[in-house]
C-alpha cells in the first residue's frame, strides 16, 4: 500500500514543480485527492502564494471528497485565510485520510495542523517523500530559519574566474545557451539584488525574456550607497512596470526624483566602514515578503557576501577562454573550490560548463 501513497505523492510533487517561482513568497505546494484509487481533484499553490493548493483542490472536489484521501506536499495552513485555515476546510470536507510530505516550519502552522487533524479522527501520515519538497522550497524553509531571503549568486565567469577584462570592456563571456539557461534562473527567483556600479558599467535591463520576448518583470532591488544610478538607465524605463527597490545613504533631490518615478527607496546609516549593512538589508527585504533572490552583480559585492555568509547557492557559468591576470576576479583572493560550497549540477551549454553549487551543511 505504501507504494500507492508514494506514487500519489509524487504526482502532487509534480504539480508543485510546474507552478515553482509563480507561488512566491509561498512556496509551490501540490495536492491531490484520491477516492477509490481515482483522482477526483488535484491543485497547486495560485500564483502570489493564494488560495492554497488545499483550498482549490477541496472547492474542485466539492462533496466528492466525502470519504477521500488527501495527498499534499506541505502540512497544510493553520492560520486564518479568507474562507478559514486549510486545515479547517479539510476537516469540514470529511477527508477521511491525509498524506503530508513534510512538516510546515512556518511557527503560525509547525505540527499544530497535524495535531488538530488527528484530534479530528483523520488518518495523518507525515513525511513520505519529504525530500522532494525540502529540495524544491528550500528558499522558503532557509529563510524561515535565518531570518532573511534566500540568495542564489549567478556568475558568468572565463576559464580562469574573471568576469571582465580590465577596462570592463567584454560584455558576453557566456554563450546564448547559456544566456537562454540564466533567464531560466531569473524566472526561478522571486527579485534581482544588483549594485548601482553593475548598473553604471552593464545598463542591465533585468527582465526574464524568453525567445528576445519579456515574460515577466521581476522586482529589482538595488544597493546604492551614494546614489549613483544614472537617471536615464533601462532599469528606469517603464518603471510603472516593474518594482525599484533602492537602499541608499544619500538624501538629496535624486532621491526625490526617484520616489516621485515610483522607486521604493530606503534610506539607511552607513557603518563604520562607510558602507550600508548588508545584514539589516537583507532583513529589511525579508520583511517586505521578498524571500528568493537572484545575485546580479560583480566580484567585489560577491565577495562581500560571502565574507558576511549571505550566499546560499551559485550558479556559475564557465567559459572556454582566458582572460588573463589582469581581469576582474570573481572573488578577490580566492577561486571557487576554496569556498565552503559543494557542486549540485554540473553541465554542458556548448563550451559553456555550467556549475551550481550549495552551500556545505
Amino acid at each position: 500500500m505504501s507504494e500507492i501513497h508514494k506514487k500519489y505523492l509524487l504526482k502532487a510533487h509534480s504539480l508543485a514543480y510546474k507552478n515553482f517561482g509563480k507561488t512566491f513568497p509561498n512556496p509551490s505546494v501540490g495536492c491531490l485527492i484520491v477516492k477509490n484509487n481515482k483522482i477526483i481533484s488535484k491543485a497547486v499553490t495560485a500564483p502570489a502564494g493564494r488560495p492554497h493548493a488545499e483550498e482549490i483542490a477541496l472547492k474542485k472536489a466539492g462533496s466528492k471528497s466525502y470519504g477521500g484521501t488527501m495527498y499534499v506536499t506541505l502540512e497544510p495552513c493553520y492560520h486564518k485565510s479568507h474562507y478559514g485555515s486549510c486545515t479547517d476546510q479539510i476537516i469540514k470536507s470529511y477527508i477521511k485520510k491525509i498524506f503530508i510530505a513534510r512538516v510546515d516550519p512556518d511557527p503560525r502552522t509547525n505540527n499544530k495542523s497535524i495535531k488538530k487533524l488527528e484530534k479530528n479522527n483523520i488518518y495523518t501520515n507525515v513525511g513520505m517523500t519529504e525530500e522532494k519538497t525540502n529540495l524544491l522550497n528550500k528558499f522558503f524553509f532557509d529563510s524561515l530559519k535565518n531570518n532573511r531571503p534566500y540568495v542564489k549568486v549567478k556568475m558568468a565567469i572565463s576559464n580562469d574566474e574573471k568576469i571582465a577584462y580590465s577596462d570592463y570592456s567584454s560584455k558576453w563571456i557566456s554563450n546564448s545557451k547559456s544566456r537562454i539557461y540564466a533567464h531560466k534562473l531569473r524566472y526561478q527567483s522571486q527579485a534581482i539584488l544588483t549594485t548601482a556600479k553593475t548598473i553604471i558599467k552593464d545598463n542591465p535591463r533585468f527582465t526574464v525574456r524568453s525567445n528576445n520576448l519579456i515574460i515577466k518583470h521581476l522586482p529589482i532591488i538595488i544597493i546604492d550607497n551614494s546614489l549613483k544610478i544614472p537617471l536615464k538607465s533601462k532599469i528606469l524605463k517603464n518603471i510603472s512596470k516593474k518594482r525599484i527597490i533602492i537602499f541608499t545613504s544619500r538624501n538629496n533631490k535624486k532621491l526625490k526624483t526617484l520616489k516621485k518615478l515610483g522607486c521604493e527607496v530606503y534610506l539607511m546609516k552607513r557603518n563604520v566602514s562607510n558602507k550600508l549593512n548588508l545584514k539589516t538589508i537583507m532583513k529589511k527585504i525579508l520583511s517586505i515578503n521578498i524571500n528568493n533572490i537572484l545575485v546580479e552583480a560583480g566580484g567585489i559585492f560577491f565577495t562581500e557576501l560571502l565574507s558576511k555568509k549571505l550566499v546560499d547557492e551559485l550558479h556559475v557559468f564557465k567559459a572556454s577562454f582566458n582572460i588573463g591576470e589582469l581581469g576582474k576576479p570573481v572573488i578577490i583572493g580566492k577561486k571557487i573550490d576554496n569556498l565552503k560550497f559543494q557542486e549540485i549540477t554540473k553541465k554542458n551549454f556548448g563550451k559553456d560548463v555550467y556549475h551550481h553549487f550549495s552551500l556545505k551543511n
